[in-house]
């Protein structure tokens, strides 16, 4: 099935993200990996007039801790985190459950941000 028509914007930064959605608000969609966004898109289950793809800015990617924190990047792939010594060492239940989380595939181009954004535990349709 075909996409929705809708326009495209790439922002390179965090900034220019912001100021597009606050321009377009409820019409806007984020894409990060699209591992949810682009099936519902192709079963017409999501109509955005804006398609806001963050795949561009680098900042939001990344695994690190710090004062016993992890922070994860919204933009982080999951292989990423999966493969992550970070992630292994300071929260091993999460190393545990990201082998869980699709397929490979699914995993090598689905962001956490997009799963936990789309509240989709499987990262796939």
């Amino acid at each position: 099935m075909k996409l929705p028509h809708f326009d495209y914007e790439a922002p390179e930064t965090v900034p220019e993200a912001v100021e597009l959605l606050a321009e377009h608000l409820d019409e806007a969609s984020v894409l990060a990996g699209g591992q949810s966004l682009i099936p519902l898109l192709a079963m017409r289950l999501a109509y955005p007039a804006v398609l806001i793809d963050i795949n561009g800015i680098a900042e939001l990617s990344g695994v690190s801790a710090a004062n016993g924190w992890v922070t994860i990047g919204a933009m982080t792939r999951e292989y990423v985190a999966e493969n992550s010594g970070t992630v292994a060492g300071t929260v091993p239940l999460l190393a545990a459950a990201l082998p869980l989380i699709g397929h490979e595939a699914i995993r090598n181009r689905g962001t956490i941000g997009g799963s936990l954004a789309h509240a989709d535990p499987t990262s796939s349709s």
